[in-house]
């Protein structure tokens, strides 16, 4: 590939009154006692276009805007897959979801969960003395009372606070007469494997003051690895008062009337209007605020290494099915939604602060994924990466140092959704300007030049016979390294197989 295709995570250079710091060779110098900490923020379909730094022109969002401002902003980064658990398991391992046994979301009471035999971020990191803590939404088995299932403790995290297998659900599922109106109260969160019921906060408060409080009560100087998913802005949105009155111009006459009616009950009523989104955003904001000014009152912000992203892309106001009414996600313009392979449905908000470690307010457009983050942090933290196992992702903490690399495959997003009544693609490319999709039989569908073609809409195959051959040989390199991943073939996963039985 091109030197115009590097892939940078964390920041193109490190230059400050015409100094270079040199990330690695710092944290090298500060010894292994003062290992940087690594706090993952993760939203719940937020969209490329929801915050107010990627250009909502409604929404508010000061302190994931602050964040930009003080660290790198991604305008080309890649979620591992356009929906929730395979996204999540890529985040974590480094390895391309269907690796991991998570080829698409995982429903309640389903034999599908993340491989045994997987290593996240929290392992390596658990390996190398940090403490370990994830609080909110897990969805990488299909429920936290699995006990033939991995658990967040298996996964590496000593300390766990987890909503176990998606929505946030509310007592208010069990009420028999309609409608239904009360706040959702979410109760499907468990606390290192106990069920605490219903918890009269809604989550995304719920989630951020646990993670304060993991870290008021951390007794040892150990460096830490805090990986928080919010659940929001996931349906069903519940936020505070406060957000809704930010918001009330963007709301219907009948969601005024109607301020608790149950998200469920909305299937035959009128469209709420956007404006629970926009609050349900700026509230989740406002949580993300919280984490960060204890981080700060630690006196441990330059020793973070802070990234904030989402899963996948956004739920838009197409409305397809009931539960999405009152949904309005928006991407900047780039085409599709969650669940697909469209820009829209898989570019999602990343960014990344180091405290002073990186030039503040640098924006980078370089392509990259989610899949880079764990060799990324392998790099920074001082650990190395096994090698019974194919990473997908790459380092690109070389690039902090002024030196260029080069990505030695494409950027590969994929999904399995073989349940739908119309089936969705199966596998996307990104390579340097150039994104192929393939159909669940991977043969090219499309193929895009983003660099001149943004939005998607005006297909190339047939036209680029070079580099339609060079990116095919990669879609098969790729699964013949899948059908014969060493981890899968220990587990005895079969690589063409979804268990939803």
């Amino acid at each position: 590939m091109k030197k115009h295709v590097l892939a940078i995570l964390v920041g193109t250079a490190l230059c400050s009154s015409g100094a270079v710091n040199n990330v690695v060779a710092a944290e090298k110098t500060r010894g292994d006692s003062n290992k940087p900490n690594v706090v993952i923020i993760l939203a719940d379909d937020l969209g490329y276009g929801d915050l107010g730094i990627y250009g909502h022109p409604v929404v508010k969002t000061p302190n994931i805007d602050k964040l930009a401002q003080e660290g790198v902003r991604f305008t080309q980064y890649y979620a591992p897959a356009p929906l929730c658990s395979p996204s999540r398991a890529g985040l974590l391992t480094g390895r391309t979801p269907f690796r991991t046994n998570i080829r698409s979301w995982i429903p309640v009471t389903k034999n599908v969960a993340l491989g045994r035999n997987e290593k996240t971020i929290a392992n390596y990191l658990k390996e190398q003395g940090y403490d370990t803590a994830m609080m909110g939404k897990w969805h990488l088995n299909a429920g936290a009372d699995r006990q033939d299932q991995p658990q967040a403790k298996e996964a590496g995290f000593d300390y766990s606070l987890v909503n176990a297998a998606g929505f946030v659900t509310s007592d208010l599922d069990k009420v028999k007469t309609r409608p239904r109106y009360g706040v959702v109260y979410p109760n499907g969160f468990y606390r290192n494997g106990k069920a605490l019921g219903t918890v009269n906060q809604i989550s995304g408060e719920f989630v951020s003051q646990e993670a304060i409080n993991w870290l008021e009560h951390k007794k040892d100087r150990n460096p830490f690895f805090m990986y928080v998913a919010f659940t929001e802005v996931h349906s069903p949105l519940a936020s505070p008062k406060k957000y809704l009155e930010m918001y009330k111009n963007y709301m219907s006459d009948y969601e005024k009337q109607h301020p608790d009616l149950f998200y469920a009950d909305w299937a035959d009523k009128p469209y709420r209007g956007p404006g629970e989104y926009y609050a349900n955003i700026s509230y989740m904001d406002a949580q993300v605020g919280k984490v960060l000014a204890k981080i700060k009152a630690m006196g441990e912000e330059d020793n973070t290494i802070v990234i904030f992203t989402s899963d996948n892309g956004p739920v838009t106001r197409e409305a397809r099915k009931w539960y999405e009414l009152n949904l309005a996600g928006e991407t900047d313009g780039l085409r599709g939604r969650k669940d697909n392979l469209w820009d829209g449905g898989i570019r999602v908000p990343a960014i990344v602060k180091y405290g002073k470690h990186l030039q503040p307010g640098t924006i980078s457009d370089v392509p990259v994924s989610g899949l880079d983050v764990l060799p990324t942090l392998a790099e920074l933290a001082h650990f190395a990466l096994p090698k019974d196992r194919i990473i997908d992702g790459e380092s690109i903490v070389p690039v902090l140092e002024g030196q260029n690399i080069t990505r030695h495959k494409p950027i590969l997003t994929a999904i399995d959704m073989p349940f739908q009544d119309d089936p969705t693609d199966m596998w996307a490319l990104r390579d340097g300007d150039w994104k192929m999709i393939f159909d669940r039989e991977s043969k090219p569908k499309y193929l895009y030049n983003l660099k001149l073609d943004r939005g998607e809409t005006m297909n190339q195959l047939g036209k680029q016979p070079d580099i339609e051959k060079r990116l095919t040989a990669a879609l098969a390199s790729y699964k013949e390294s899948i059908e014969h991943d060493a981890l899968m073939e220990a587990r005895g996963d079969k690589p063409t197989a979804v268990d939803w039985n």
